[in-house]
């Protein structure tokens, strides 16, 4: 009897525990995101010698969410533990945080709230000092990525390190700080001196980079903070490619399939507003198709005059081909291209009509490139059209500092530049370990919509 009352006790003590860690039952849904409304030590302040932080939130918030989105710059001794207390946890440290030190913590954007699984906005910071003052140094920008969600900025500290000490696959940064929903991020409390920076999507979430899954962005220099100069602005990554890479895997997803899945293109039936100079892709499915199978029935004609244009086939690989013409299409005109394979072990016609823009549809874009002097290096300027991938426009750069489109499809455009220091045509991403700058490089702040019959002026790059 006295073992059944034990256990019972036991029992009671184990529901009664549990129940204290979870949040009401019943109510409205909960669309709130959880808020800090306790900090300690409280913000900005200094002379701080104890080796635990405390935080408190107005509801209930997932406990795992907030260890894995919880970052401390610079990374203290020992470890770190997570004790919790209801809606509030302490933070303590093993050893004793380093003497004279700014620190500041990052609550990232992943942490959430248990009742809705709401995450906050965006992500919280505050800092404090073990001695008697705030370093107040900053790197702000943006990342241009497709995806936000995991991007971090890793931020080192180079003096006194050798080389080895700055790999971002192997060492964790001094400072690291997630980015906002919309990709900009701000670095604060940083101290005077010379700092590395990449910026890489942490998919495994270990603030590290690992080159099988996560993707990394380089700068063209590193970047001193002084005294004098403590607040370094526009530094900007780039994590997204702007056209796409016909040699990937992935391009083949890129193309529109035809009804019976036999031919993918980046062209579809009826289509209007095609530039005169467009470049259209064919992926064959039928594996058993020859290459003279496809060149001896191609034929891209415009159906009103019947004029039958000569393209050029320029061979991705066995399945995949990019062809153009060397004569501009007609503009204001339908075509057709027929691919006839009947003939062949294809047993198969394909046909897609399409529509070039009018002359009206295109418009003007020119500026200039701001730097000391004519710059030393080929200088490309690129127009990326954000609603079609596919379409593009490039200007190299080599003795001037004004550059003009004077033909631009209507649309919506992004513009990157990029100083070609090895004259390859490419943009240069740079290696993060041997570490190897990137091409210096700018995108343009705003997006540019191009409109037809109008010219757009004034377009600065300052290098």
């Amino acid at each position: 009897m006295k073992y059944k009352i034990f256990f019972s006790i036991i029992i009671s003590f184990i529901l009664y525990g549990c129940a204290n860690q979870l949040p009401p039952s019943g109510g409205d849904d909960d669309r709130i995101p959880p808020k800090i409304i306790y900090i300690y030590p409280k913000p900005n302040s200094v002379n701080f010698h104890d080796n635990k932080i405390i935080l408190r939130f107005d509801e209930y918030v997932d406990r795992r969410s907030l260890e894995e989105s919880f970052l401390i710059s610079p990374k203290p001794d020992g470890e770190t533990e997570f004790n919790w207390s209801g809606k509030e946890v302490e933070i303590g440290f093993s050893r004793p945080l380093r003497m004279d030190k700014t620190y500041v913590i990052v609550i990232g954007n992943e942490l959430r709230d248990v009742r809705g699984s709401n995450t906050i906005t965006s992500p919280v910071s505050f800092a404090f000092s073990t001695g008697d003052k705030i370093d107040d140094g900053s790197i702000s920008g943006k990342v241009l990525s497709d995806n936000f969600e995991r991007i971090k900025i890793m931020a080192y500290i180079k003096s006194g390190k050798q080389e080895d000490s700055l790999n971002p696959e192997i060492n964790l940064s001094d400072y690291i700080k997630q980015v906002s929903p919309d990709g900009s991020y701000k670095l604060s409390n940083l101290p005077d001196g010379a700092f590395r920076l990449f910026a890489i999507t942490d998919e495994d979430r270990n603030n590290l980079y690992d080159k099988d899954i996560d993707k990394i962005s380089i700068l063209p220099k590193d970047l001193i903070l002084t005294n004098d100069s403590n607040n370094i602005e526009e530094v900007n990554f780039l994590l997204k490619s702007f056209e796409p890479d016909k040699f990937s895997k992935d391009f083949i997803s890129l193309l529109q399939p035809d009804s019976l899945n036999f031919i993918s293109a980046n062209i579809k039936n009826n289509e209007k507003d095609i530039p005169p100079d467009y470049r259209f892709y064919f992926y064959f499915r039928n594996n058993k198709l020859t290459k003279p199978d496809i060149v001896n029935n191609f034929t891209l004609k415009d159906t009103a005059s019947d004029q039958v244009y000569r393209p050029v086939f320029n061979w991705i690989n066995d399945s995949l081909v990019e062809v153009f013409t060397n004569e501009k299409l007609k503009s204001a005109s339908s075509f057709e291209i027929t691919i006839d394979l009947s003939a062949t072990a294809g047993n198969y016609i394909y046909k897609v009509r399409f529509h070039t823009a009018a002359n009206n549809s295109f418009g003007k874009l020119s500026g200039k490139i701001i730097t000391e002097g004519i710059p030393l290096y080929p200088v490309y300027v690129q127009l990326f059209n954000k609603e079609n991938v596919f379409i593009s426009y490039s200007k190299k750069i080599t003795d001037s500092i004004g550059f003009s489109f004077d033909e631009i499809l209507a649309g919506n455009y992004t513009l990157f530049s990029f100083m070609d220091k090895d004259e390859n045509g490419r943009f240069d991403k740079g290696n993060y370990f041997p570490f190897t700058p990137a091409e210096g490089f700018i995108i343009y702040g705003t997006e540019l919509k191009i409109k037809g019959g109008w010219n757009i002026d004034n377009v600065f790059l300052n290098y």
